[in-house]
């Protein structure tokens, strides 16, 4: 404010200077109405106490006349309060008979001829109907009122019929005199539950705390109450005597009367001291503040004042919010916990596992249960809070709709104000971040694609002959028999494999060919099975034979072997989809997402090439990908058996995947998100909000919380479930279990031919020695029995000797 309207603002000040070698006399005036008397007492108080104060030469002799009432403007810019609200869209309100308001509300102003839609400016006449005004502003929520402080309740009275005073309302009273005002005696009144905000002039506590005479003659005034008037009368008067104080000694003059009248023809006189006195004025230092309530006298090149604060405030309560300065700047204030008014938040939500679920049989905040609840409540106990949690009616997070130009779902009741924070699996956009403010996110994740996840097949006991196909298996069968056999001819026409069956004789009279139908099966499946022989052929054209059948059983082994691992485990997925690119250059699965949510607005909004392309494909699928929310994508992708894939948040997949084993996440998440918790703009609880999400989240509370409603601790769908073609696990039973029947079966043929030469031995035994083939049965198998004897006694074979020499015996 200019240093002239500061020290002439409410008063005229004018002085008469005499100089003598005695005590100086300085007529000081000053203009009031009939009814100030508390300026005239101001200025008669201040007077006096610089007449106490004063150690120089001078007196001040207080010369008062009265006139009619004059309010002029104080220059504070409230555009830069209303920005710190974070308002996009409110009413300014003033009385239209107040011939300063525009020169007040100007920068206000302003913004309404840029923004007439989102500025609106409604005005009115005292003593008239004020429920007309209302009604015309009636569902606006953000209100700048400038009125007089003696009107202000009558107005409030007005609002209440059209919900302008409810606690989703936010009021800005703009004159600096509304402390003084009785809208005290509304704070207990439900009613009035709207965040009220007012400015008063910031007071020097320097002034109070060094003032001796001002404590001892005003010790019980509340000065916040008293009239701003009163506190600028009180400076300028100090202004003026610390200034005529300093020149008082050394600037002689000659007391004159002169004419206050101005006109083109002739100026009104102006003292010679004058200059020197407005210099001095401009130029007081800053060590003395303590003599002025409201602080340092800091003046411009243009005398503009530029040290003043302005102080932001709860009328209601009467507690300090923040500070504005003349540079523009605002600097908040902290408020004690005790101080705040009592609010229960309604926290608007979306009824959706598993951030929030509903129960039935109880009632109020017990309904609910999920995450979002467990941390509204572990906020409420850090904060300290209550609040009650409210389902949006069309369960959406919140849809811009273009031709309304309005919002749905959770972003709509904020915008609203029907609302104070807005939780669920809900997604910082750039979008919504236009219309609401958010925390600090509570959790971190991405998109990624759910498929349907096939169970593991129960494989038949003859799994691991799948590496060949039947008919393979016969030619491998055929061959090994049609081998043996032209191996037996070979041999019999190879002079080499005819051998001396006793070498130590060197005149046999037969040779003998070890290459019976016995031996070759031996050989041709030894070779086959990689077990080799321990007889070889001899001649060279059975070693070329067996050298041809040795490269074809070592072809077929080993490709057997190659083929074993994959027919035992499990066969690769179905299609190359490994990823959001696979899945976006194929047409034959169809894939999609939630329409509206941030999901589709990702791939919508995305340039990079991949996601445009994925976009393209869900937009011209027939029939149509998108569904109305996650549970019904859900459902497709089960219903679909593979066909259908779906996009979706990471964090609702792996719930969806942890409860049903039918479902898995394919490739890597993409496209980093992140939840928080909407609240409307300029909501002064958000930094707390934010402070105690961090405080949990260091703490591993919210760690704690996802893994409580996200991970299932009975989760079987490890077992029978088909995994990824990159991953190869450990075979089970049920995959190698026709291979140990086969060697039971085997096992149980060869003891069965073994018991039969058993058999047919002890028949051959009991016949020898003239026993029972009970008898011969039971020794023989004693002997058997008997592991520690490896020698048994050839009497079979010496009965046998004897019988054949007996005829030639003497």
């Amino acid at each position: 404010m200019n240093i002239v309207t500061h020290c002439l603002l409410f008063v005229q000040l004018f002085s008469f200077v005499c100089y003598s070698n005695q005590l100086q006399q300085l007529n000081i005036g000053a203009f009031f109405y009939e009814n100030e008397f508390e300026y005239q007492r101001a200025f008669e108080s201040a007077v006096l106490r610089i007449n106490s104060e004063n150690k120089s030469n001078f007196k001040l002799l207080p010369m008062i006349k009265k006139l009619s009432s004059y309010d002029g403007p104080i220059a504070l810019k409230r555009e830069d309060i209303v920005n710190s609200f974070g308002w996009k869209k409110f009413t300014i309100v003033y009385d239209a008979e107040d011939v300063y308001a525009y020169t007040k509300l100007q920068d206000l102003f302003q913004l309404h001829s840029l923004h007439s839609d989102i500025v609106r400016i409604r005005k009115f006449k005292r003593n008239e109907d004020y429920r007309i005004l209302w009604k015309s502003i009636k569902g606006e929520r953000r209100i700048v009122l400038d009125c007089n402080p003696n009107i202000l309740l009558d107005l409030l009275k007005a609002a209440v019929p059209f919900d302008l005073t409810g606690q989703f309302n936010h009021l800005f009273l703009t004159n600096l005199d509304t402390h003084s005002s009785e809208i005290k005696s509304l704070r207990d009144n439900p009613a009035y539950a709207m965040n009220v905000t007012a400015v008063r002039l910031k007071l020097n506590d320097g002034f109070y705390k060094h003032s001796i005479a001002h404590k001892r003659a005003i010790a019980n005034i509340k000065f916040h109450r008293q009239h701003l008037k009163v506190t600028l009368i009180h400076d300028a008067l100090m202004l003026y005597g610390i200034a005529l104080k300093n020149i008082a000694t050394n600037y002689p003059t000659t007391q004159r009367y002169v004419n206050c009248d101005y006109n083109e023809y002739n100026s009104t006189y102006s003292s010679p001291a004058g200059s020197y006195i407005y210099n001095s004025m401009t130029n007081i230092s800053p060590l003395d503040e303590v003599h002025f309530r409201s602080g340092s006298m800091l003046f411009d090149d243009n005398g503009q004042r530029t040290g003043f604060e302005i102080e932001m405030y709860e009328p209601l309560n009467d507690y300090g919010t923040a500070f504005w300065n003349t540079k523009g700047q605002i600097t908040q204030q902290h408020i004690g916990a005790n101080v705040l008014k009592k609010i229960v938040y309604r926290v608007a939500t979306r009824i959706g596992e598993p951030l929030t679920a509903k129960t039935e049989n109880v009632t109020h905040n017990r309904r609910y249960m999920g995450y979002a609840v467990d941390l509204i409540e572990a906020l409420s106990k850090e904060i300290g809070f209550e609040y009650i949690f409210v389902p949006v009616a069309d369960n959406g997070y919140g849809k811009y709709n273009k031709e309304t130009k309005q919002w749905n779902g959770i972003i709509g009741e904020l915008i609203n104000n029907d609302a104070h924070m807005g939780i669920c699996d809900l997604t910082i956009t750039q979008a919504r971040k236009t219309v609401v403010d958010f925390t600090v996110p509570f959790m971190q994740l991405g998109i990624s694609i759910l498929a349907y996840q096939k169970p593991t097949e129960s494989k038949a006991w003859s799994a691991f002959l799948d590496p060949f196909t039947v008919d393979v298996w016969i030619y491998v069968m055929i061959s090994i028999f049609i081998i043996a056999l032209l191996f037996i001819f070979m041999a019999r026409i190879s002079r080499d494999e005819w051998e001396n069956p006793h070498p130590c004789n060197k005149d046999p009279i037969c040779l003998e060919n070890k290459w019976n139908i016995s031996n070759s099966f031996w050989l041709t499946m030894g070779s086959i099975m990689t077990a080799g022989s321990d007889i070889l052929p001899c001649s060279a054209s059975m070693r070329t034979f067996n050298a041809m059948w040795w490269i074809f059983a070592v072809i077929i082994a080993n490709s057997y072997t190659a083929n074993l691992a994959a027919f035992l485990t499990n066969s690769k997925m179905e299609g190359s989809i490994s990823g959001i690119q696979d899945l976006a250059e194929q047409t034959k699965v169809k894939f999609g997402t939630m329409e509206g949510g941030s999901t589709f607005t990702f791939f919508s909004e995305s340039n990079e090439t991949t996601y445009r392309l994925a976009y393209n494909l869900m937009q011209n699928n027939d029939p149509p990908a998108y569904t109305k929310d996650n549970k019904e994508g859900v459902d497709r992708v089960l219903k679909n058996n593979g066909s259908y894939m779906f996009l979706m948040e990471t964090t609702s997949l792996e719930y969806n995947t942890e409860r049903n084993c039918k479902l898995k996440m394919l490739g890597e998440k993409f496209g980093e998100k992140h939840y928080a918790i909407a609240v409307p703009f300029g909501a002064e609880y958000r930094s707390n909000l934010s402070v105690a999400i961090l405080k949990l989240s260091e703490r591993g509370e919210l760690f704690q919380l996802k893994n409580k409603w996200w991970k299932n601790h009975n989760n079987t769908c490890h077992e029978g479930v088909q995994t990824d073609a990159s991953e190869t696990p450990d075979m089970t039973f049920s995959e190698v279990r026709g291979i140990f029947y086969t060697l039971g079966v085997g096992v149980i043929i060869a003891y069965t031919v073994g018991i039969f030469e058993f058999l047919i031995y002890t028949q051959k035994v009991a016949a020898a020695e003239k026993l029972t083939f009970k008898k011969a049965f039971l020794k023989e198998i004693i002997f058997v029995l008997c592991v520690w004897n490896n020698k048994k006694p050839l009497k079979l074979a010496s009965s046998n000797s004897s019988k054949t020499t007996s005829p030639n015996a003497p």
